[in-house]
C-alpha cells in the first residue's frame, strides 16, 4: 500500500465513475503518446551531449522550467507551501518533477502524477538526485484520477488542464479529490484574446514544440474558465504572463518574434497590456459544508 492509499484508509484506486467516451478515450490517448515523445522541458536542451536523468541535465534545462522563468509562479510556490507545510498536495502533470520538487523543500507532502510513463520516471530520477521523498509518484489522466474522493488538501496543476481534452471535468475530478475546505491551485490557462493566441494562428506558430504542437491546446475567454469552477468559492483569478518573454527556439519566426514583435509589444502600457494577458491563473476553495 502506498501512503496516498493510506491516507484515504483504503487500498487500490478510486475515480469519480464518470466514464469516458471512446472519442475522448482517443483523445487522451493521443494527448499521451504526443508528451511521452516531449516530456516539458526537453525543448529546452541545447547540448546534445547531456544525458537525460543526470543532474548536469537538470541543471541545464532549469533556467528555462516554470518556477524559475516566471517569478509569479516561484511567489505562489512560496505563499502556498506556507498555507499547506505538513499537508498533502497533489500535482496533476508533474513533468520532470521541478514544481513539485520546490513544494517538497518547503515542506509540503507532494504525490506528483503525470499522464506518461516517461514524465515519471524523470521525475523519480530528479528527486532522488535531489534528496527529497514525494508521498507518491505515478501516472494518473486528469479525467479519471486514481484517488479516493477528498484525498487531498491541495491540488496544483501548472499549464496542464486545458491540454487534457476535456477541461470541466478535469476541474470536476480536482474538486472531487479535495478535501474540504481544500485549495485548487491552477496555473493556468489559455486565455483568448491575448497576445499569444493572436501569435498562435499567424502562420500556425507552433507554442510547445518547433516539430508540432499538442492535439489539445483550449483557450478560453475569461468567463468560460470560471464558469468551470462551479462547486468553489473563487480565491483569486489573476491575469499573468502580459508581456511577451524571451523564448528558447531558433528559425525565422523566433528571430522575427525575438527582433520584432517581442521589442514592440512590451511598449504598450501595462494597463493595455494586461488586456491581452496570455494566461489566466485561478485559487478556488472547495466550500468546507460542500458534498463531493
Amino acid at each position: 500500500m502506498n501512503r496516498t492509499q493510506a491516507d484515504s484508509g483504503q487500498e487500490g484506486s478510486a475515480g469519480s465513475g464518470e466514464k469516458m467516451d471512446p472519442e475522448l478515450k482517443q483523445t487522451v490517448d493521443s494527448i499521451r503518446d504526443y508528451w511521452d515523445a516531449r516530456t516539458l522541458g526537453v525543448q529546452y536542451v541545447s547540448d546534445p551531449t547531456l544525458e537525460r536523468g543526470t543532474p548536469e541535465y537538470f541543471d541545464h534545462i532549469r533556467p528555462w522550467m516554470n518556477p524559475y522563468k516566471f517569478p509569479w509562479i516561484m511567489e505562489r510556490i512560496e505563499s502556498e507551501s506556507a498555507l499547506l507545510k505538513g499537508r498533502h498536495l497533489l500535482e496533476i502533470g508533474c513533468g520532470m518533477g521541478f514544481d513539485s520538487l520546490e513544494f517538497l523543500k518547503r515542506g509540503v507532502r507532494v504525490t506528483a502524477t503525470d499522464l506518461t510513463p516517461a514524465a515519471v520516471a524523470t521525475t523519480k530520477r530528479h528527486f532522488e538526485i535531489e534528496g527529497v521523498e514525494a508521498e507518491d509518484v505515478r501516472e494518473a489522466n486528469a479525467l479519471e484520477l486514481p484517488f479516493e474522493d477528498e484525498s487531498f488538501d491541495a491540488v496544483w496543476a501548472n499549464g496542464v488542464l486545458h491540454a487534457t481534452g476535456d477541461t470541466a471535468r478535469a476541474i470536476r475530478e480536482v474538486r472531487r479529490v479535495l478535501r474540504p475546505g481544500g485549495r485548487a491551485i491552477i496555473s493556468h490557462f489559455y486565455r483568448k484574446p491575448s497576445w499569444m493566441y493572436t501569435v498562435s494562428r499567424l502562420g500556425r506558430e507552433n507554442i510547445e514544440h518547433k516539430d508540432e504542437d499538442p492535439p489539445v491546446n483550449e483557450f478560453y475567454t475569461d468567463p468560460e474558465i470560471l464558469e468551470m469552477f462551479e462547486g468553489f468559492e473563487i480565491e483569486s483569478a489573476v491575469r499573468e504572463h502580459h508581456r511577451a518573454l524571451p523564448v528558447a527556439k531558433s528559425g525565422i519566426k523566433a528571430v522575427l518574434y525575438r527582433w520584432g514583435f517581442r521589442p514592440v509589444y512590451n511598449l504598450l502600457p501595462e494597463s493595455v497590456a494586461r488586456r491581452y494577458a496570455y494566461k489566466l491563473s485561478v485559487t478556488a476553495v472547495k466550500p468546507k459544508d460542500s458534498g463531493t
